[in-house]
């Protein structure tokens, strides 16, 4: 009952304070309830965004992140595209449901959830991000199987969930070296783990979409393994 009470009635968003005042107030407010309500931390993380609030007491966006909520910016931007899709009538409850519609129109995004409700409905569970996921494979296999939208793959922007993971083992390579050479870090054998490290991203980069499936044009083939794109890999693969 409470998460159809806050779906069906999300917080508004209100004018931005007048006063630095009222905006640390505000931000108090906020990030308290953010903590403690989970079907509201959506609204207020992208009012805290989108005013940019963090601006009074930080100098970025990632550090107000890190510092002042203990998350990380992009768990924070996954929770803000989650906020959006409710403003536009998705009823979304956390950022792996989210997650699973990134970049889809709002008007797509709705068909994946009602396909993934079916699911859910005739099993007796809730929508998940893995129901999602699965219903947004079989949405693209219809939709491809008719044509409709076999012209309309964004291979990039696919990609981009694969270049965020590798972006997070880059950094967490860089915080390692940074371990390693404190006396704490003793232990560690960095070249051996940053080595294992680079391997992880490279399998990443060879994995993730690079181009439109040329034998099926992006309409799903085996090929492809029905998704329209194939990896770098494949695509070495087909060359040699």
């Amino acid at each position: 009952m409470t998460s159809e009470l806050a779906l069906t009635n999300p917080p508004e968003i209100p004018d931005p304070p007048a006063t630095e005042g009222e905006v640390l107030t505000r931000v108090e407010y906020l990030v308290d309830r953010i903590h403690k309500c989970e079907y509201d931390k959506l609204v207020y993380l992208l009012e805290i965004y989108q005013d940019a609030y963090w601006k009074m007491e930080f100098g970025s966006f990632e550090q107000f992140c890190k510092e002042r909520l203990g998350y990380s910016k992009q768990y924070v931007y996954r929770c803000i595209n989650a906020a959006r899709m409710v403003e536009a009538g998705v009823p979304v409850e956390n950022p792996n449901q989210s997650l699973a519609l990134e970049g889809l129109d709002v008007e797509k995004a709705k068909e994946v959830w009602d396909r993934a409700e079916e699911h859910a409905g005739e099993t007796g569970k809730k929508v998940t991000g893995g129901l999602l996921k699965k219903a947004r494979e079989e949405q693209e296999v219809l939709d491809r199987a008719t044509g409709d939208d076999a012209a309309m793959i964004n291979v990039k922007q696919l990609g981009e969930p694969f270049d965020e993971v590798v972006s997070m083992l880059r950094q967490a390579k860089s915080l390692l070296q940074t371990l390693s050479n404190t006396p704490d870090g003793a232990w560690l054998q960095y070249q051996p783990m940053a080595i294992k490290i680079r391997d992880v991203a490279e399998s990443i980069k060879f994995a993730m979409p690079y181009e439109i499936c040329p034998k099926c044009s992006g309409k799903g083939c085996a090929s492809c393994k029905n998704l329209g794109w194939i990896p770098k890999a494949r695509e070495i693969a087909s060359d040699q």
